[in-house]
């Protein structure tokens, strides 16, 4: 059959007389094609006996090593009980007079010490593989090898966010976010990460230094911006800040989108040279002097500000959408602009959190420098607590940005506009040891388990915690524009 077509074919070449079917046929015939968009089998005529053509690496399109710049930067310690604990030296002694008269005695004095420690917390991550398919050649070589590598990267990924946010953004029943430990759920399994820790520093007496009590005054090393542009004043502001409190910052972490707008502003200080070829625009600020010293700029991908929230939840053992619920104004109680607001809400398991249910109603706010009082719906079991998005004043539930956590049980659930929807915070570091580190029980490491089906399942954990001696000599910006 096959060759009578072919000769059929030939036959009207050289008599020069074709049908369509015969210009058909033959354009099939010689047609190579550009292979299936479904399976194997969608294949026809040449793209039978093509060879397939795969690169053997794998094109990501998500963040490398490079992109991480906490985790790399900060300084690791052993730790060896769940709950490690450190003295602080807040004061060498009281401010009595340090004179004493001839043939008497110096008055006696006291240092000042206070014992703070933190919990060992576990991260992890669970991957599997079956056994057929490490039976089979792959582009990537060994799959349980790739999927320990991947299942790193992605352990390395929460990390990365949890010590600049862990237990961040927990909200008081005031509407204050302070990072004061009663805010927080009392049953949860996360760490204290860089935020919480700052502000409660920044709160907390047993914080300071006791040597210059009355000298000079207690400046706040938690900066709100209100929305505004990161400026080289506010820079030089905070590193004063910290400078006065004994503190040697050196680097600047700030998401890469506030970066631009704060580098931007020194474009107008950048000159070229009219008529001079291959020259380079632009103006590198990798760098700020200020009083306290250089601050090396370090971008990082990881600060961008949580926005919407998801629709689905991320797993099938997050709580399900939450149920009904409402808010109203409060008048003065907060520094909310006059605007009618929309809300989601969602709830948050040690599994992940829910898919959103939006407010009952609107919230009118009549006048600025106001506040939504929000009745939460009943929390669902194992629900440790509630995510708020608020919208834009005039615009939809759908567009709502988080703008906070509120434990299970609060009792007043208060939007004071401590956070702006999707603004975010930058820091003011100093990364040496005798400041901050992380303290493991357990470096990254691949634990098999048992073998019960014809897989291999293996988890990636780390287990330890962020310790900040000093809070007081780093500091913060919220809510920084950009």
């Amino acid at each position: 059959m096959f060759n009578e077509a072919v000769n059929s074919i030939m036959q009207g070449i050289e008599q020069g007389v074709l049908t369509p079917d015969d210009v058909d046929n033959l354009q099939k015939a010689i047609s190579a094609g550009y292979g299936y968009a479904g399976k194997p089998t969608d294949l026809t005529y040449g793209g039978v006996i093509q060879t397939e053509s795969l690169e053997t690496t794998l094109k990501s399109v998500t963040f490398d090593m490079k992109n991480l710049k906490m985790w790399p930067a900060i300084s690791i310690d052993k730790a060896s009980n769940l709950f490690e604990q450190y003295n602080r030296l807040t004061s060498y002694g009281s401010d009595s007079a340090p004179y004493l008269a001839e043939g008497g005695a110096p008055q006696e004095e006291d240092s000042s010490y206070i014992r703070d420690g933190q919990r060992i917390v576990f991260f992890g991550t669970r991957r599997k593989v079956s056994h057929q398919m490490t039976l089979i050649k792959t582009v990537v070589g060994d799959v349980v090898a790739q999927q320990a590598k991947e299942g790193t990267m992605h352990l390395l990924k929460n990390v990365e966010r949890e010590l600049y946010w862990a237990h961040a953004h927990f909200t008081s029943a005031l509407g204050d976010q302070l990072g004061a430990l009663s805010d927080l759920p009392s049953d949860s399994i996360a760490m204290n990460g860089l935020l919480q820790q700052l502000l409660r520093g920044d709160s907390d007496e047993q914080h300071r230094s006791g040597d210059f009590e009355g000298y000079g005054s207690f400046e706040s090393i938690v900066r709100d911006l209100d929305g505004q542009v990161l400026t080289q004043d506010d820079v030089e502001e905070l590193s004063v800040i910290l400078l006065e409190n004994f503190g040697s910052p050196s680097e600047i972490h700030i998401e890469p989108l506030a970066l631009s707008s704060f580098v931007r502003q020194f474009y107008p200080q950048f000159r070229s040279a009219p008529g001079l070829a291959n020259q380079t625009v632009g103006y590198d600020v990798s760098k700020v002097q200020t009083t306290a010293g250089a601050m090396d700029l370090k971008p990082n991908l990881f600060l961008r500000p949580r926005g919407k929230a998801r629709e689905k939840a991320v797993n099938a053992n997050c709580p399900s959408a939450p149920g009904a619920w409402t808010g109203v104004y409060s008048a003065g109680a907060g520094k909310l602009e006059a605007g009618t607001y929309q809300y989601r809400v969602t709830e948050v398991s040690d599994f992940g959190e829910s898919s959103p249910t939006n407010i009952t109603a609107a919230v009118v706010v009549s006048a600025n420098d106001g506040a939504a009082v929000l009745t939460m719906p009943t929390a669902q079991s194992g629900t440790k607590y509630y995510k708020v998005y608020r919208s834009a004043a005039g615009s939809t539930a759908a567009s709502a940005q988080f703008i906070g956590n509120y434990k299970v049980g609060l009792g007043a659930y208060v939007d004071a506009d401590a956070k702006r929807p999707g603004l975010g915070e930058a820091f003011m570091l100093d990364m040496s040891a005798e400041c901050m580190r992380f303290k493991q029980l357990a470096p990254l490491s691949k634990i098999n388990f048992a073998i019960v089906t014809t897989a291999l399942e293996f988890a990636i954990v780390l287990y330890g915690a962020l310790f900040v001696y000093t809070p007081r000599f780093n500091g913060a910006w919220k809510n920084t524009g950009k």
